[in-house]
């Protein structure tokens, strides 16, 4: 299917339509966005809205208010599209709803529509845009209280749960805002970019695979991902997806990490000849070959592929070539992102975290690699999305003598793994279950540790849930 993906060369006079696929937060997002536009008010366009979950009767009195009469629930149906002009697509939302009707449609999403509003209206913000498959909240985050205490207003949003769009009506006192975007939110874009306003610095974190159940291939999601630096003025990349790269981006600042596994060295062309290390050797980062020295010992980021994210963002912030010299005292404080390797109670000795948001392997390989000293009871599970867990396998060999599965894939990560020396599988029947008797199997000095390698849309609305459900089942436990 030919799918356009821009608003460049029109403007919302000539839309006849806009359907609005999904009603979740990106959804209300535009919808709020558009209504509030003069075409909209003067009819120049309509908008209607599709959810196939029912419960978008309940936003029923909110779509009449704002004078948006078509709404449709169930499944998606020909005559919903047919001679729109532009859907707004959510990120929850496979392109493949809409692509089997086989129609030449413009693609819209609230990042598109955030870039263009910036680009038709005259500011000095600066955008940062952060994708990967795993580490874009912790950066996102990292670099908002960064710039944050580097005395800029700067907000973060995007894929983490707040749209851009949302900052409309603040723009004027922002100075930066940093955006998490999903692979879903650039997959339209994949050939030519977003249209509107360029992100000053996009930074491609990592890459693994993620996500089939969105992707006709691992090719389409990583095409999907470099989106974001057709569309950035400046590139930071991960040293081992420059094979991966297209030769059309030069200057590229990328991360790598030595031979020896010691040291990961942020280079290329950020401000002159600048450049920022991090050994992790020394437990220093070094900014500047004549710069600042910052211990990462003092960081409340657990596990190496952390510090990755830190060297990211630190060189994200130089890009932009900002006079600023405290970072020791910003990595010390920032508590990072919910639900990450989060320490949630020790118990009898036995030490309980929440790694909720690890919904693929190589988060979880990063969580047993960070606890690798350790006995590790470990609760996976839930929907694999297809992908295959068999890079777990070397890691359960070792210091894991238990795994406790739950969701609907339980059963097929038992075969998978079920052969291994020494481990013990036992299939739960909900999260509580499966804590209990990590518990009661644990002993002082030993982790429980939840981390899925899977998504938790089986069980519970998402991560967050799952990771708070956790924490209130461990909190119950008596000493």
């Amino acid at each position: 299917m030919k799918i356009k993906t821009n608003l460049s060369g029109s403007t919302l006079k000539e839309i006849e339509h806009i359907l609005i696929v999904g009603l979740g937060k990106s959804g209300l997002s535009c919808v709020n966005y558009l209504t509030k536009k003069i075409e909209f008010k003067k009819k120049l366009f309509k908008i209607s809205v599709y959810d196939k979950n029912k419960t978008i009767k309940e936003q029923k009195s909110l779509l009449k208010n704002l004078d948006i009469k078509d709404f449709f629930t169930g499944n998606i149906k020909s005559e919903f599209i047919d001679k729109k002009s532009h859907i707004f697509l959510s990120p929850g939302v496979s392109p493949t709803e809409v692509d089997k009707f086989n129609q030449k449609f413009s693609i819209i999403n609230d990042i598109s529509l955030f870039l263009e509003h910036l680009s038709n209206n005259s500011n000095n913000l600066k955008v940062i845009g952060i994708t990967g498959t795993n580490g874009k909240t912790t950066t996102c985050l990292f670099l908002e209280y960064l710039f944050t205490k580097a005395g800029y207003k700067a907000k973060a949003a995007g894929n983490l749960g707040n749209s851009p769009l949302n900052l409309i009506d603040e723009l004027e006192g922002l100075e930066v805002v940093v955006l998490e975007i999903s692979s879903f939110q650039l997959n339209p874009f994949k050939e030519n970019g977003f249209p509107g306003k360029e992100i000053d610095v996009g930074v491609f974190l990592n890459f693994t695979e993620d996500h089939l159940d969105m992707h006709i291939s691992v090719d389409d999601y990583l095409q999907s991902k470099l989106a974001l630096l057709k569309s950035s003025k400046r590139q930071v990349v991960n040293s081992s997806l420059l094979k991966k790269i297209p030769k059309m981006f030069k200057d590229i600042t990328f991360m790598q990490r030595d031979e020896k596994d010691t040291e990961i060295q942020v280079s290329g062309k950020i401000t002159k000849e600048e450049y920022i290390i991090c050994s992790i050797k020394n437990s220093k980062f070094i900014i500047n070959n004549k710069g600042f020295e910052v211990s990462i010992k003092e960081s409340k980021l657990l596990g190496d592929h952390n510090d990755l994210n830190i060297a990211a963002a630190f060189a994200a912030f130089r890009c932009l070539d900002i006079s600023f010299s405290n970072y020791q005292d910003v990595l010390k404080s920032f508590n990072g992102a919910p639900h990450r390797i989060e320490w949630t109670r020790e118990v009898n000795g036995v030490i309980f975290y929440n790694d909720s948001k690890a919904t693929n392997v190589a988060s979880t390989v990063a969580a047993l690699q960070y606890f690798k000293d350790k006995n590790i009871f470990l609760i996976a599970g839930g929907d694999s999305k297809q992908l295959s867990l068999e890079p777990l396998k070397k890691y359960l060999n070792k210091n894991v003598p238990h795994l406790f599965l739950i969701g609907k894939d339980a059963l097929v990560i038992k075969k998978l793994f079920e052969k291994l020396n020494n481990l013990k599988i036992t299939i739960c029947n909900d999260l509580s279950v499966a804590v209990n008797a990590a518990f009661y199997q644990a002993t002082a000095g030993d982790i429980i540790l939840l981390s899925p390698s899977c998504s938790s849309h089986d069980m519970y609305q998402n991560y967050v849930e799952r990771g708070k459900h956790f924490n209130k089942i461990v909190r119950s436990l008596r000493n």
